[in-house]
C-alpha cells in the first residue's frame, strides 16, 4: 500500500512539478506531507502562477556513513545542501532546522564566511544551482539522556505573496519539504529556554465529509486512511485560504487528525518566520488515534504589513519521532490585517 502523500504527489505532478528531493538513501531527504486541500485552487489558478511555482528543489543532509549526532556540550556541525533543478528563474528558498519538534536556531558556514544565528535562513538559488553549507547547532531543548529527532526543511519560493484578496492561491509557492528525522543523542542538557503553550484541546469525531475524501485515496476498503498520513488545518468560516485579523489580534482554530498517537509541537509562521503564540514559542498537544484534536491560539499581528503569508507546522516531539516523523504543514493562507 502506497503512502497517501505519495498518491497526492502523483496527482499534482500533472499540474505542476512538486518540490522534489534526492533519495533517502543518499541524503535522507523526504517530501513534506499535506492534505490536498488546495488542489482545486491550483488547477484554477492563472497560467502565470503555475509557471511561477514550477520547478524542483533538492535538499537534505549531506551523504554520511552514520546519520546520527551526539551532543556533548559542543556545537553540532551539520552538513546540509539545498539546490534547484528545472527552474527557469532565480528562486528564494528558506532553510529551517527542527529539533525535538521546535524550530532550531543555527548559523552556518559557507565559503569560509559565517552567517548570523537565526531561526530561518534564506538562499537565492540560480537555475540548477546547489549550495553546500554547514550548520552549527546548539540544541534548543532536550535533557541529558534524551534521544531527539532532527529534521531539515525548506520553503520553496519563500518570497511569494498573493497581491490581493481576489486571488489568494499560493500554487506551489511557500510549500514546505522536510527530510526524515535523524537521531541526536543528548549527553548534556540543551539550552531549554523556549516556552510551550499547553492549550486546552477538544477531541472530537472527524467530520464525515473529511473521511469521505480520505477514503478516496485508499485502494483497499479494509484500510484505514488515517493510518497513513496526519493532517493539520487552520479552520476558516468560508473554507477559503484568506484570514482576517481584528484590532491587531488574530484568533485561530486549528485541528489535527490522522497518523499515530504522538506528542506534537505546533508553530505558527507569518512570512515564513515563527511567531509567538500567547507569548509562547509553540503549542504542545497530544493527538488521539482516529479522532480530531481541536485547539485555539491567539497571536498579536499589530506589527505586520497589511498582507502576509500564514501557515502552521506540526513537528513530532521527544522520542515519538520514532513512531511518526512527518513535519506537517497546514494550508498556506493570506493574512489580511484589519484597517
Amino acid at each position: 500500500m502506497k503512502h497517501i502523500r505519495y498518491i497526492l504527489s502523483m496527482i499534482l505532478v500533472g499540474t505542476i512539478l512538486l518540490c522534489g528531493c534526492s533519495s533517502k538513501k543518499d541524503s535522507l531527504s523526504d517530501t513534506a506531507s499535506q492534505k490536498d486541500s488546495e488542489l482545486s485552487s491550483i488547477i484554477s489558478s492563472d497560467d502565470e502562477l503555475i509557471k511561477k511555482s514550477d520547478g524542483t528543489v533538492t535538499m537534505g543532509f549531506k551523504p554520511s556513513d552514520n546519520y546520527e549526532y551526539t551532543y556533548s556540550g559542543d556545537e553540532l556541525e551539520v552538513p546540509l545542501y539545498v539546490g534547484t533543478n528545472d527552474n527557469s528563474e532565480e528562486v528564494e528558498v528558506a532553510a529551517i532546522l527542527f529539533l525535538n519538534g521546535e524550530v532550531q536556531p543555527y548559523y552556518y558556514k559557507l565559503n569560509d564566511e559565517m552567517s548570523e544565528k537565526k531561526l530561518v535562513h534564506y538562499f537565492k538559488l540560480k537555475p540548477d544551482q546547489t549550495i553546500n553549507f554547514t550548520a552549527y547547532v546548539t540544541p534548543v531543548s532536550g535533557m541529558k539522556g534524551d534521544t531527539l529527532g532532527m529534521q531539515f526543511a525548506t520553503i520553496y519560493m519563500a518570497d511569494y505573496l498573493p497581491d490581493s484578496t481576489q486571488n489568494t492561491s499560493f500554487g506551489n509557492c511557500c510549500k514546505m519539504n522536510s527530510t526524515v528525522c535523524i537521531p541526536v543523542k543528548m549527553q548534556e542538557d540543551g539550552e531549554n529556554q523556549t516556552k510551550a503553550d499547553f492549550v486546552k484541546t477538544e477531541v472530537t469525531d472527524i467530520p464525515e465529509e473529511i473521511m469521505d475524501v480520505l477514503k478516496g485515496f485508499v485502494t483497499n476498503d479494509t484500510d484505514n486512511p488515517l493510518d497513513y498520513s496526519a493532517y493539520l488545518e487552520i479552520k476558516t468560516d468560508d473554507n477559503k485560504n484568506c484570514i482576517y485579523s481584528k484590532d491587531g489580534k488574530l484568533h485561530l482554530t486549528l485541528q489535527m487528525y490522522g497518523g499515530k498517537e504522538v506528542a506534537e509541537k505546533v508553530t505558527v509562521f507569518i512570512n515564513n518566520e515563527p511567531v509567538k503564540i500567547d507569548g509562547c514559542d509553540y503549542v504542545q498537544i497530544n493527538t488521539t488515534s482516529d479522532k480530531m484534536t481541536v485547539f485555539d491560539v491567539d497571536i498579536d499581528v499589530s506589527g505586520y504589513e497589511e498582507l502576509c503569508s500564514l501557515y502552521a507546522v506540526a513537528s513530532t516531539a521527544g522520542k515519538d519521532y520514532e513512531i511518526q516523523d512527518d513535519t506537517i504543514q497546514s494550508g498556506r493562507y493570506l493574512l489580511v490585517k484589519d484597517r
